[in-house]
Order: C-alpha cells, then sequence, then structure tokens
C-alpha cells in the first residue's frame, strides 16, 4: 500500500474527474490546492483526506463508463520534484473528496 509523503509549503494537489462515455475537459473541473496558500488546519485536513484515498486507489479505474477521480500530488523530496497519482473510483470516494472536487474547499 502507498504512504502519504510528507507535504511541506511546495506540495500541490490536483484533483479532477475523469472516465465515462465521454472524456470532456470541461466536465473534469480540475482543481488545484497549494500547500503555500493554506494554513496548518487546512493542510491537516487535505492530507486526511489524501490518506482516507490512499486505501481506494485502484489501477482499474476508468474502465468502461466508470468515472474516477485522480489525485495527483507533487512535493520535494530528497531536494528533487516527485509526484504521486492516485485514482479513487467515484462509487467509493469519501464525502470530503467529492465536496473538495465540487467546491475546491474543505467542510
Amino acid at each position: 500500500m502507498k504512504t502519504l509523503p510528507a507535504l511541506g509549503d511546495d506540495a500541490r494537489v490536483r484533483l479532477s474527474r475523469q472516465g465515462g462515455f465521454a472524456a470532456i475537459h470541461a466536465l473534469s473541473r480540475p482543481r488545484e490546492i497549494e500547500f503555500a496558500q493554506c494554513d496548518i488546519s487546512q493542510r491537516t485536513r487535505i492530507c486526511s483526506v489524501l490518506e482516507g484515498c490512499l486505501t481506494l486507489d485502484s489501477t482499474v479505474s476508468g474502465r468502461g463508463d466508470q468515472r474516477f477521480y485522480q489525485i495527483e500530488v507533487n512535493y520535494r523530496s530528497g531536494g528533487q520534484e516527485d509526484r504521486m497519482v492516485l485514482k479513487v473510483p467515484e462509487d467509493q470516494a469519501p464525502g470530503e473528496l467529492v465536496h473538495l472536487w465540487d467546491t475546491g474547499q474543505l467542510l
């Protein structure tokens, strides 16, 4: 199982909804969260949502007409840029993740 790396000021989270019959970019409505613009409380809540998604990550997401949420976490590790990608099936996505994608804000 993947583990969430330590995320500092330089971390960015990009959240989008993918899949379905028609891959229309406008419907994916990507959200970008820069940790440098978040206070410690917001970072903690975002990390909590991400940790909850680690067990839901699925490589088979998006087959057929199934939609899924794609979470890209960009961060620095050992002085180098690194990236983690999670794919969470829409029907298994936690409410907090759906709300974050819908509004760009946490509950």
